[in-house]
């Protein structure tokens, strides 16, 4: 008996829940497991040691009086500005107000609740911006506590969604595990301490649960679903995989969940509905940046569009011309992405369509927004072996890419954003030309009399 078969009639007998009726991998994809696992983990392993150098070389400027690598202090500042605003009464209408949503922020207050006494002793003190707080925060051990439980958590909550997705063996899915945790977007999500976890976290659960038998277990499906987006508007375009399925009805009840909740959200904190404005002001002026606009770290299509038009003119980026561009081109590339994820028979494609519009279509679109493409890169490991040769080794290179850790260290994530853009086009074109252009040619054939 083979290793593979082994371990597969073991799996199955396994007294462990997690691991009951687990499938057994082919050999070309375990071998692609192993290729993702070492090559994520010397590349986590680089990384770290050019982390440890860079972090000498700043400690030895700083001691020399150079500020230039003050914005070290920031790497945690996500987590503290949303704890902060946690424990605010109104965090909406302070000076520097949250541009978080309402549920992205109260999914952080247990772990403020931690740190409550520390935020306490510094509220009666100015602060420059959100770095110079952060760095005073991150002295105290209530700090490393709350950020401790707020990985852990998240990160065995994504796991133990993912094994109960896609069934793999015990010592599969320690690989993929490994894998995932040592990815670029987990290390560079857990080092910004961002709410896209949780996000996240409720989007797999909906993915899990939304072709459930059972009528009120597919209902909780969309309330997860309502939930990721309320943390993260974007991923509710995975709504589109219940439109495939024609649940019209069921898209209504998500839409009119997200709107209900949305709406009553705002009652968490002191002035209720009167939050909104402010917080729709702050978070205009937070899109409206041109620092964040310009910004190499900047994934976005507007991002993109914008450093092309400052590259003409600087004016250029304040004309009608740059507004209308910007609106018309992502106007169709939400429209494109709409048909073609609706229209694909591919569950790859639909996937890899979805999460391109989670990281493409935000005006500020930081590097954390790459955890989404974990997901798209679970279908590829489950559909490897239904895939063309060309496509096995173009998408193996591209996934190696977005997740070796080691391309965090420039801080230039342009070329990202063109990995994310490629294989958006790629999928697209294949729906319409082999899926979509075929159907339509079909209907329009005329019927033969009898």
């Amino acid at each position: 008996m083979s290793l593979d078969v082994r371990e597969s009639a073991e799996a199955k007998k396994s007294p462990c829940w997690l691991f009951r009726n687990a499938s057994r991998f082919s050999t070309e994809q375990n071998r692609l497991i192993n290729l993702f696992f070492y090559v994520i983990l010397a590349g986590t392993a680089v990384a770290m040691l050019g982390i440890i150098l860079y972090y000498v070389y700043a400690f030895a400027s700083l001691y020399h009086g150079n500020e230039q690598f003050n914005w070290l202090l920031g790497i945690f500042s996500d987590f503290v500005s949303i704890m902060n605003a946690a424990l605010a009464d109104a965090p909406y209408v302070l000076e520097d107000g949250a541009s978080y949503p309402p549920i992205a922020i109260m999914v952080l207050y247990p772990f403020a609740w931690i740190c409550k006494d520390v935020f306490a002793s510094y509220a009666d003190q100015e602060w420059v911006n959100i770095d110079e707080l952060t760095s005073q925060v991150i002295l105290h051990k209530e700090f490393w506590i709350a950020l401790v439980l707020f990985f852990l958590i998240s990160i065995v909550s994504i796991l133990l969604i993912v094994i109960r997705m896609y069934k793999p063996t015990p010592m599969a899915a320690l690989k993929i595990s490994l894998t995932l945790l040592l990815s670029a977007p987990c290390v560079y999500a857990i080092m910004r301490g961002n709410t896209i976890y949780f996000a996240l976290i409720f989007l797999l659960l909906f993915l899990l649960l939304y072709k459930d038998s059972r009528p009120w277990v597919r209902e909780i499906a969309y309330l997860c679903l309502v939930i990721a987006g309320s943390i993260k508007i974007y991923p509710l375009f995975f709504g589109v995989l219940l439109l495939k399925e024609k649940r019209f009805f069921a898209s209504f009840r998500v839409a009119v969940y997200f709107f209900v909740l949305f709406f009553l959200s705002f009652h968490f904190f002191s002035g209720g509905a009167d939050g909104m404005e402010p917080f729709f002001e702050n978070l205009g002026g937070f899109m409206s940046s041109d620092a964040r606009l310009l910004s190499l770290r900047n994934l976005s299509v507007t991002s993109l569009l914008y450093k092309l038009f400052w590259l003409i003119s600087p004016a250029a980026t304040e004309t009608v011309a740059f507004t209308a561009t910007n609106l018309a081109l992502l106007v169709l590339i939400f429209a494109l992405a709409t048909v073609t994820a609706i229209a694909t028979r591919s569950r790859l494609s639909c996937m890899i369509i979805a999460s391109g519009i989670i990281v493409l279509i935000p005006t500020i679109s930081y590097f954390y927004i790459l955890i989404f493409e974990l997901i798209p890169f679970l279908e590829f490991l489950r559909s490897y072996d239904t895939l063309t040769q060309w496509k096995q080794r173009l998408y193996t290179v591209l996934f190696l890419f977005l997740f070796f850790t080691f391309c965090l260290l420039p801080q230039c994530f342009i070329l990202h954003s063109a990995v994310v853009i490629a294989m958006m086009v790629i999928e697209e074109k294949e729906v319409l030309g082999k899926e979509l252009l075929p159907r339509l040619r079909k209907r329009s054939k005329p019927t033969p009399s009898a």
